[in-house]
């Protein structure tokens, strides 16, 4: 069972998969995708013998779950390439609301549980990853309620504490002990490219059963998104307001607040020899 979110609904999604596509897709190596056309067609172009699709009010998935361990996932657009296996599940969506010939807006990427089984492991594989990015021609992405900082200093707090909460620096590698730490909660490496957005997320749990790392690659289309974001913030705080609560008074103290906390941040990183950069905004 899968959940997604999208907007302000949720949906739950029972995907299963054919013996037949078992058999299919051992003989696959490389699964080709990428955002802005048209998800059929995505899909067809892709080199997978099929998808799971299911429909929801306009939306649609296309997915595919229990993936052979040798077959990759090819995020395909030229000078933006990543590759990626072990993968458990592929799931591509489109929304006819946004009237752009149901083009896939967002790719989802779940690893398989086979491509960490120890701390050591998983870091390792995640450097693999940012070596990939690093090649291409993404830019780091630092949402502006995140201070623009380099280093370990992405993930330390006023008082020098690590507390994770903003994408990580991918051109800095975390001591043993900090991403153990770090990645007892989820935490992320965040590039823009080409107006999509990517973003890669990593957390463990550690319990009798063992160690189990969860790792998710996502593509997004950055201006949808965008868009999305913006018109749920204003139902949210137009809701607000007829209701008394004062939400876009508020909404407006608390960006002059963050702003305060992240010049903040950013001026303890430089004390402590990080640097401040300049965001990438395409």
């Amino acid at each position: 069972m899968n959940l997604r979110v999208v907007g302000s609904a949720v949906f739950i999604v029972f995907l299963g998969i054919s013996a037949t596509f078992l058999a299919e897709a051992q003989i696959m190596y490389s699964l080709k995708v990428d955002i802005g056309k048209n998800i059929n067609q995505t899909a067809k172009e892709s080199g997978a013998p099929r998808f799971r699709i299911e429909s929801y009010w306009g939306l649609e998935f296309y997915e595919i779950v229990d993936m052979p361990l040798n077959v990759a996932v090819k995020f395909s657009r030229p000078g933006f390439e990543i590759s990626i296996k072990p993968l458990f599940s592929l799931t591509m969506s489109a929304d006819s609301e946004n009237k752009n010939d149901m083009a896939v807006e967002q790719i989802s990427l779940l690893f398989s549980r086979h491509a960490a089984k120890s701390h050591e492991d998983a870091q390792a594989f995640i450097s693999d990853i940012l070596k990939q990015f690093s090649r291409g021609k993404w830019k780091r992405h630092i949402d502006e309620n995140c201070p623009a900082v380099t280093g370990r200093s992405t993930y330390l707090d006023h008082a020098g504490n690590i507390n994770g909460t903003c994408p990580l620096d991918p051109a800095y590698q975390p001591s043993r002990e900090d991403w153990i730490q770090l990645m007892k909660q989820a935490n992320s490496y965040e590039w823009l490219g080409d107006g999509v957005i990517a973003k890669l997320t990593i957390s463990y749990t550690e319990d009798s059963r063992g160690l189990t790392y969860n790792i998710e690659l996502e593509f997004e289309d950055f201006s949808i998104r965008n868009r999305r974001n913006a018109k749920m913030l204003s139902k949210e705080l137009a809701q607000g307001d007829e209701k008394g609560r004062k939400s876009t008074e508020k909404y407006r103290k608390e960006i002059k607040e963050n702003k305060i906390k992240v010049n903040n941040l950013e001026a303890n990183a430089l004390q402590r020899g990080d640097q401040v950069i300049t965001r990438s905004q395409y």
